[in-house]
């Protein structure tokens, strides 16, 4: 019994490196592809038609709300039903989620199209308002085939097989950007949407050959609707779909406030940022996401003791990779905007700065937020999506009348920030963790290091002028200078260091 304990943990460990690899490897490409993608754009359509995609992009999302919250619990219960061996609730659990998300999307996308006109002449220049409801078929056709493809992804990942999801995810990508270029000459903003349109479709068929090939029991001869399946799943997902609201209401406020207080340009320069740190965000969040099955397998087999080791060192590895990387980014940020647009805009790099640091504190925050979605503790996530929600509305609109686009930006960045703090010393709470005797003095010098180099970069895009061989000396000096003897001195990387010599000499002795 040992060692077929020990055969599992490793063949998992080995699951979790194939799959925490292929979401970074993913993520660097789907970042390549964006700076490509949008630096097109903008010579092709400019910032303006940028922003009514953007615009477009956030109304039609509203159709997310048909999700109910299923697809939330699917990766949850295909990593229960597996763990339980039950062969014939997995094809109950597919079909009912792939013809619930079918009717209640197609639902709610035909009722956003009726209103799309009454309501977005409201928010969008009607020199512009044709364009948009042009695009907007296509935008909720893609929702909706994107929603039906999320349950294949879905069980994908509950199958710990996120390698494969990432892989349709790259080439799905290659699909777009395809498209862009072929379509977009003639069709201007509809050819962006029809490439968009032909990569969900994408996405849908590729997911679905390999949720048929990834396990027999996935396949359509055992596909029935269950109602056990779908109240399990709602029972779930009602929390979840609150949650799931309550993000949904931020960024189209944010997008709107945007254009009311800074106009379309700012919306289409903080549409460039946004992509620019959710990229990011992803390279560092996707890559725990993958621990979800595993956190669900571990509530079964693992002591309270041992998953509390467990969520320390989730924290602790983030901690050590994220700082880091983000006052690199932060740094680097003027020399993106002179690449990547042309000149240093400071909408982009202020946006960017202010989306980098909330980020920074909401990536912090995900391994309490992944280990609540597979405990199933939704209660508070609820809760704070709903003040980070309600939050970015009023400051949102009050800092928008003070200081503009930029206002409407920080409160966006103020909201998640607090959001994120809330979760992290909550769950530490629920599971009695103190986080103060988990990070060392090596990790609070980090945290202050970052602290200043985000301060010198608001003072530096605010009232000096770089350039682009000064930016590019202060981001290696900079780094080299602070960074790098305390990362050095880290416990973690010691240890990796010590691993590494120790397998050197196990191999010098074979020899």
């Amino acid at each position: 019994m040992k060692l077929s304990f020990k055969n599992d943990m490793n063949f998992s460990s080995k699951k979790l490196t194939i799959n925490a690899i292929s979401a970074v490897v993913q993520v660097v490409f789907t970042a390549l592809l964006y700076f490509f993608l949008y630096k097109y754009l903008l010579k092709n359509i400019g910032i303006e038609q940028l922003g009514i995609w953007s615009l477009i992009l956030s109304f039609s999302s509203i159709a997310n709300l048909a999700n109910l919250g299923l697809t939330s619990g699917l990766v949850k219960f295909v990593a229960e039903y597996l763990t339980e061996r039950d062969k014939t609730k997995l094809g109950k659990l597919i079909f009912t989620s792939v013809l619930s998300m079918t009717v209640l999307f197609v639902v709610l996308s035909f009722i956003i199209l009726l209103g799309a006109e009454f309501f977005l002449k409201f928010i969008i220049d009607k020199k512009f308002l044709s364009v948009a409801l042009q695009v907007l078929p296509y935008s909720l056709s893609s929702l909706c085939i994107n929603a039906v493809g999320g349950v294949f992804t879905s069980v994908l990942e509950g199958h710990q097989k996120n390698y494969i999801r990432n892989f349709i995810y790259i080439l799905s990508g290659l699909v777009m950007f395809g498209g862009v270029v072929l379509w977009t000459p003639k069709l201007h903003l509809e050819g962006v949407a029809l490439a968009q349109f032909v990569q969900s479709l994408f996405i849908l068929l590729a997911a679905l050959v390999y949720t048929l090939r990834v396990n027999s029991d996935n396949k359509i001869s055992n596909w029935k609707w269950s109602l056990e399946s779908f109240k399990e799943l709602f029972n779930y997902g009602y929390k979840f779909q609150a949650v799931s609201i309550a993000q949904l209401l931020c960024e189209p406020t944010t997008k709107v406030l945007l254009s009311k207080f800074g106009g379309l340009a700012f919306v289409g320069h903080y549409e460039m940022a946004t992509k620019a740190v959710n990229q990011f965000r992803a390279l560092l969040v996707n890559a725990n996401q993958i621990v979800v099955p595993v956190i669900v397998e571990n509530s079964k087999i693992k002591t309270k003791s041992e998953s509390q080791e467990f969520y320390q060192k989730m924290n602790k590895i983030l901690v050590l990779i994220t700082l880091p990387l983000s006052s690199l980014l932060l740094l680097c940020t003027p020399l993106i905007s002179i690449v990547w647009i042309g000149d240093f805009n400071l909408e982009f790099s202020l946006s960017m700065l202010i989306l980098i640091v909330s980020a920074v504190i909401n990536i912090l925050c995900s391994p309490a937020y992944f280990s609540c979605l597979a405990e199933g503790r939704l209660t508070i996530l609820v809760f704070i999506h709903g003040v980070m929600a309600l939050s970015n509305l009023i400051a949102g609109y009050g800092l928008g009348m003070i200081l503009g686009g930029y206002g409407v930006a920080l409160a966006w960045g103020i909201s998640v920030s607090l959001a994120s703090l809330v979760l992290i010393y909550s769950y530490g709470k629920k599971i009695q963790i103190n986080y103060l005797s988990i990070f060392s003095q090596n990790y609070k010098l980090q945290f202050l290091i970052f602290l200043i180099i985000s301060l010198i970069c608001t003072f530096i895009f605010c009232f000096i002028t770089l350039k682009i061989n000064q930016i590019s000396a202060l981001v290696f000096v900079s780094l080299m200078l602070l960074y790098m003897p305390i990362i050095l001195k880290n416990e973690v990387v010691k240890q990796l260091f010590k691993l590494d010599i120790g397998t050197a000499k196990i191999i010098k002795r074979k020899r």
